[in-house]
């Protein structure tokens, strides 16, 4: 955030010299800055909370397709764990030359 803030300008006093600006008319003009200024901080504010819920969101979308990635190799270890038991019970059933699995 930016050092200067709405209260800082207006709470900020010129000197007045002989000739200078017209007091009232600088002070309506410092008043309308102060409202942009608060707006701007509104707007800088809202947008931040803005992105961080679209951050949140993304990875929220990524956790879930991790979760189902994770599911789906689950599911293809399974049955690659299950042909392999079919394998080894059919070489089990017709030769004796495997004699301990050759997974650990």
């Amino acid at each position: 955030m930016p050092g200067l803030t709405a209260r800082d300008i207006h709470n900020k006093e010129f000197k007045r010299k002989m000739r200078g600006y017209d007091v009232d008319e600088v002070n309506h003009f410092l008043d309308q800055i102060i409202k942009d200024y608060i707006e701007f901080e509104k707007t800088i504010q809202t947008q931040s909370v803005l992105n961080e819920h679209e951050r949140y969101n993304q990875i929220e979308q990524l956790l879930q397709q991790l979760l189902y990635d994770v599911q789906q190799i689950r599911e293809e270890n399974r049955q690659l764990r299950e042909q392999l038991r079919e394998q080894l019970k059919g070489n089990s059933n017709g030769a004796d030359h495997y004699s301990q699995p050759f997974y650990r």
